[in-house]
């Protein structure tokens, strides 16, 4: 399957569906929280989406009252160990039954959901989120994966890494969150780091609560000015009040996909892919209760190479016995 008749398949920039990963181990327990870390190689070409598949039956009840994304906590995934996704969430609990917030996160910066609603003892699930980067040959993506607990177990199921090769026109970078506790009623200067990738800029920022409520006062984005963005204007902003957040309900008798105007406790904060220039973004927050809340940038850029520029010795001289600093200071 990676082979280099792939390979020569995908140069001609054509649509390719390639797993690169599949085992059925990396599932949800009903018992504990669960950390998978995995790695294989893929293949080169410019990947499009990538696709995270979850499939699997059950005895008799689904493992979450709505989306099975619900229990999907943490997704953070490196290409060549270049990160490119790192997406964290709060709040999880298998008795929601709204949009998870892995779901709205995903539908707010392009990707989507497949789910089937027709079964509960029946799992299929994947996760699409854009992607647009282009990966050399001898590749290698590394995946952390980190669930919540299960309301029911799975009796069987398999977990597989899809990559969706084609064309695209911007990349889609999901950076580190930035962590930070607001106090109650009073405005809180936040900073959020943004990964210094030549080029990029900021389409937005998500902003998560440590609880699926609405505490959340308002946003000031200070590079855009000092409007205040309440929840309902922001949900207006980023389509969520206007398009609405699709989702599985499979408790639902008449088998059909939901729609959420909004998500108590996230929201996603459009930059209008802002230019940064000093690796961070200033918001002003504003809070009704004390409450521990994430900032999760989002960048875009043209489709070439990636990466965040790690630091780097340069210095010619070695190190040892007389390396610069030795050799500074046996000078004096």
């Amino acid at each position: 399957m990676l082979g280099t008749s792939n390979q020569s398949k995908l140069a001609g920039g054509g649509v390719r569906y390639t797993m690169i990963y599949q085992d059925a181990t990396s599932l949800v327990s009903e018992t504990a929280t669960q950390t998978y870390n995995l790695s294989n190689p893929l293949p080169s070409g410019l990947v499009e989406e990538i696709g995270f598949r979850f499939t699997g039956a059950t005895a008799a009840a689904y493992p979450s009252a709505a989306s099975f994304t619900e229990l999907i906590t943490g997704l953070r995934c490196t290409f060549n160990g270049d990160q490119w996704l790192n997406v964290q969430t709060q709040a999880n609990v298998n008795t929601s039954n709204t949009v998870s917030r892995v779901g709205a996160f995903v539908q707010d910066i392009g990707g989507r959901v497949v789910e089937d609603t027709s079964a509960l003892t029946n799992l299929d699930c994947t996760v699409w989120i854009p992607c647009g980067i282009n990966v050399p040959n001898n590749s290698r993506f590394e995946l952390q994966l980190n669930y919540a607990v299960a309301a029911a177990a799975l009796t069987s199921g398999n977990f597989e890494v899809w990559i969706k090769y084609g064309k695209s026109t911007n990349m889609t970078i999901v950076g580190n969150m930035t962590s930070q506790n607001v106090a109650a009623n009073t405005q809180t200067l936040i900073t959020v780091k943004i990964p210094t990738i030549k080029g990029a800029t900021v389409a937005g920022i998500a902003v998560q609560g440590e609880t699926a409520v609405d505490n959340l006062s308002s946003v000031i984005v200070k590079p855009l000015g000092d409007f205040q963005y309440s929840p309902t204007y922001l949900r207006g902003i980023s389509g969520a009040s206007q398009n609405g957040y699709v989702f599985a309900d499979l408790n639902d008798s008449l088998n059909e996909l939901q729609f959420a105007d909004k998500l108590a406790g996230y929201y996603f904060v459009p930059l209008y892919n802002l230019s940064i220039v000093d690796g961070s973004v200033s918001l002003l927050v504003d809070a009704a209760v004390a409450e521990f809340y994430t900032f999760t940038p989002v960048l875009n850029l043209p489709t070439s190479g990636s990466g965040e520029r790690q630091p780097r010795q340069t210095a010619s001289v070695a190190t040892g016995s007389k390396g610069a600093i030795l050799s500074r200071a046996e000078d004096q």
